[in-house]
């Protein structure tokens, strides 16, 4: 799993073309983790790659620690079901 301050193993950021278009999620969008398990899920039935596979789940896991600590830390409900802390 990476940050902004230290990419993981799987950094795509540094990988990609130049040119070549991508979508980033953040763990404060609340759709994210599940979003996130979802590409899993599909990723390992068509690859089968399990430490990547495995990263991703980890990085949806912490994605929902991360949110749900800025949210306590804000005195907001762990909860509330919007898509911003």
């Amino acid at each position: 799993m990476g940050t902004k301050n230290s990419p993981g193993k799987f950094d795509y950021y540094a990988k990609a073309e130049p040119d070549e278009p991508m979508f980033v999620l953040l763990a404060r969008d609340k759709l994210a983790p599940n979003l996130v398990r979802e590409w899993a899920r599909r990723e390992s039935a068509q690859y089968g790659q399990p430490e990547k596979i495995n990263e991703a789940l980890a990085c949806a896991r912490r994605m929902e620690w991360w949110r749900t600590q800025k949210r306590l830390a804000r005195g907001l409900d762990a909860d509330t079901d919007t898509n911003r802390y």
